[in-house]
């Protein structure tokens, strides 16, 4: 992609927040998603920079227990302006957050439906879809994720 490139890697998830474990037999599915979520959030404290100057990627590590994954910043020159360590977070954002409980929520649906536990009709319609949806940066987001609605549907009476 690069031609002449910096990469680092800033790991699988931010520094101080629990990732899936290598040789665990979810570790495959659990850190796609993690790294997954990890980098929309690299993206977004990033400005969302142009792919072709700073980009954010999932990569396969050998290691003794199999292949573990961390998220690695490749940029150019001009990428290496707008990276900053120190920018990199420490720990999930609201809309982090929000998009890793819609993740586990889903396949939990998905579980139950390839198991004929439930029927496609049974699942809300939130979880149908194959695209995370664009949560708000507001702790609120969670219950979003969960498919609750934190405000009336309908009209909202105040009483005092």
């Amino acid at each position: 992609m690069f031609i002449h490139s910096l990469s680092i890697e800033v790991g699988p998830v931010p520094a101080d927040e629990s990732c899936a474990q290598v040789g665990h037999p979810d570790y495959e599915a659990k850190s796609r998603l993690e790294c997954a979520v990890y980098i929309r959030q690299l993206k977004r404290v990033f400005g969302n920079p142009d792919p072709l100057t700073l980009t954010f990627e999932r990569r396969g590590f050998a290691h003794d227990l199999g292949r573990y994954h961390e998220v690695v910043a490749i940029m150019t020159a001009a990428g290496a302006d707008l990276f900053d360590e120190a920018k990199v977070p420490t720990g999930w954002d609201a809309i982090a957050r929000a998009e890793l409980t819609w993740l586990r929520l889903q396949a939990r649906w998905r579980e139950q439906v390839v198991a004929g536990a439930v029927d496609m009709t049974e699942v809300p319609a939130v979880f149908c879809s194959t695209t995370i949806p664009d949560f708000p940066d507001h702790p609120v987001s969670a219950w979003w994720a969960m498919g609750f609605s934190p405000l009336p549907a309908g009209p909202a009476i105040s009483l005092h």
